[in-house]
């Protein structure tokens, strides 16, 4: 079908013309790390486009930084008493090996059918809890946690909560309000999210005694002083990191319109493609607008999906695999039963999405999965005129 493969996910950022406009003060400066001012303009400008009156975020060198620095910040490192940090399997290995760089053995839960996070009633009701150091939630592919109940969760078992929310930066944009002043919210800033800065990450709280917490925990556990107080380690962002996300801020709009474009074709594909597909298609503004997603109606048609796919030469991804508990290097952590996170490892299929992928492309990729499911798609409802 294509004369060269097409990759499941095709990243572009800034032009180096667009950086180099914020770089080309950095020698008169000779200011290039530790929280420069760069940054301090990344964090104000992302600040007011989440909607807050005051600054919000703590920028850090990748998501995988801001969420080490999330746990360390509020529950600290793991303790005899406490050694599980709760979390889904169903997620980046990302999130289960900052749980273990501070101390924690991760134990993993399943997640719920609907939303395919964790059921905060379920975590409270959990016999291990009271050996629970740190409940990490994860916002897969963007859809975020309900953070009035995980803020009633923290309440209730006492356990400190931090939300993985990765790909989540459209989610918060759209709803500020899940901003919380209990619970830190982790973005990744990684090249292949809707919003980057090549690779980075953020920390989003409104608790301003939290937010100097992070830049502690980043900063080789110093704040204001070459005294090392806390547990820490260096994950600030370079001021060349926050060039790139500066320049992407310049052209978000633009680019949040392309994506919303594609998701919009790719809906409009399935819905006049004529073919009867079992399954559901994801796209935003209900997930990261990264991500285009098909839940084929068993494993059997998701395998025979990937192989057409490839055979096609399109890419595809199974982005949580079948779950954390099945990689090797977690195979003695604890675990709970895992019927969902098998059920959708096996089923939950990543098409590809660049926003620049073209109608035609997307005609061609849904061409090959009506042909492959063969009975019809049921897609998620698109709002109407809304990104």
């Amino acid at each position: 079908m294509n004369a060269q493969f097409h990759k499941v996910c095709n990243p572009l950022l800034p032009e180096a013309a667009a950086i180099f406009e914020y770089l080309k003060t950095l020698n008169q400066a000779r200011w290039y790390t530790n929280r420069g001012t760069l940054q301090a303009s990344l964090e104000e400008r992302l600040s007011m486009l989440f909607g807050a009156d005051h600054n919000v975020v703590v920028a850090t060198a990748s998501g995988s930084a801001a969420l080490e620095a999330s746990i360390l910040a509020t529950a600290g490192t793991a303790t005899p008493d406490k050694p599980y940090a709760f979390l889904p399997s169903y997620t980046f290995a990302a999130t289960a090996l900052a749980a273990e760089r501070c101390g924690y053995t991760p134990y993993f839960l399943d997640v719920d059918p609907e939303t395919w996070s964790l059921d905060p009633d379920m975590i409270a009701r959990h016999p291990k809890i009271i050996n629970a150091g740190v409940i990490i939630v994860v916002a897969p592919y963007g859809r975020m946690p309900d953070m009035v109940a995980l803020e009633t969760l923290y309440k209730k078992t006492g356990v400190a909560v931090v939300v993985d929310a990765a790909a989540a930066f459209e989610q918060v944009v759209a709803a500020p309000g899940c901003i919380s002043a209990t619970i830190p919210v982790c973005l990744s800033f990684h090249a292949t999210k809707t919003f980057s800065t090549g690779e980075g990450g953020a920390v989003l709280w409104s608790d301003q005694i939290g937010r100097e917490s992070i830049v502690q925990a980043t900063n080789f556990g110093f704040l204001n002083s070459r005294e090392c107080r806390s547990a820490g380690f260096n994950g600030k962002m370079s001021e060349y990191s926050a060039a790139v996300g500066l320049a992407m801020l310049d052209m978000l709009e633009e680019r949040r319109q392309e994506y919303f474009e594609v998701s919009h074709t790719y809906r409009q594909a399935f819905a006049s493609s004529g073919a009867n597909s079992s399954g559901q298609f994801f796209a935003s503004p209900e997930i990261s607008s990264a991500y285009a997603l098909i839940l084929a109606r068993d494993s059997i048609v998701a395998a025979e999906l990937c192989v057409e796919l490839q055979v096609s030469q399109f890419g595809w991804r199974r982005w949580y695999e079948s779950g954390l508990h099945n990689m090797a290097h977690f195979l003695d952590c604890p675990r709970d039963a895992m019927a969902v996170t098998t059920d959708l490892g096996d089923r939950l299929i990543g098409l590809p999405m660049a926003h620049d992928l073209s109608e035609d492309k997307i005609a061609q990729i849904v061409d090959v999965v009506a042909a492959t499911c063969e009975t019809e798609v049921a897609f998620v409802a698109e709002q109407a005129g809304g990104r």
